[in-house]
């Protein structure tokens, strides 16, 4: 029987649905391309190696994050090391939580305390000194009563080197301010060094000697006198 003025049937084609044109119409879901299933596979590669990664750095600073929360007490030696290439020496003694000292030697004049609460230089031959919130510092960090690398931090970087591990964070709420990388010396673990990177890109290294760890330190140490000239508070 001859059927007569039979309107077209069209096929609805969402999202790469199409018709052949071959026999009785239908729609029919074409393969997928190859392209696509590549693209796939490396987002699934990209996962899994970024997963592998993010597990490994947890691992690898645990060790690190474990030295830093046992030292109470730190006292030595270092060398500073400006971006310009200037180099002072100086003590140090360290008292966590929140504690620092830097003593510069002559004929620098310098002396920057941690108190809890602010970092404080002082010019002692100016008389003048200049606070600075400690939360809003690199020193911050180490100086904090438990330190995790995981919490408010982020690890941007692990390098291993000979007998030494570095590494680098930025903090997760401002990480465009700069960047403190903390070298490691290896078996035992010992910290030896710090850079610390600031938001206009000027390096400061800090390099540690003769250092002796968690041995009683006078807390007048961290105490400094009122200047005579006015303090700029930040």
């Amino acid at each position: 029987m001859k059927m007569k003025n039979l309107k077209k049937l069209d096929c609805f084609a969402p999202m790469g649905l199409a018709m052949t044109n071959r026999g009785n119409r239908h729609c029919e879901v074409p393969q997928e391309p190859k392209q696509s299933r590549r693209l796939f596979l490396l987002y699934i590669f990209t996962v899994f190696f970024f997963s592998i990664k993010m597990a490994s750095a947890f691992e690898a600073t645990q060790r690190f994050e474990k030295y830093l929360n046992e030292l109470k007490t730190l006292s030595g030696n270092f060398t500073q090391i400006n971006n310009n290439g200037q180099t002072v020496t100086g003590t140090i003694q360290i008292s966590r939580p929140g504690k620092m000292r830097l003593t510069y030697n002559p004929p620098s004049s310098l002396l920057i305390v941690a108190d809890g609460k602010w970092l404080i230089t002082a010019d002692r031959a100016a008389d003048q000194v200049d606070y600075v919130s400690l939360d809003k510092t690199p020193a911050a960090f180490i100086l904090r009563p438990n330190i995790n690398f995981d919490r408010d931090v982020i690890v941007t970087n692990i390098v291993p080197k000979d007998d030494a591990t570095e590494v680098s964070l930025v903090r997760k709420e401002e990480p465009e301010a700069g960047q403190i990388t903390l070298v490691f010396q290896e078996d035992p673990v010992v910290l030896t060094e710090w850079r610390v990177v600031d938001a206009q890109g000027a390096e400061t290294r800090v390099v540690l000697s003769e250092t002796e760890l968690n041995i009683p330190l006078d807390p007048r140490l961290f105490a400094i006198k009122s200047p005579n000239l006015i303090q700029r508070i930040f």
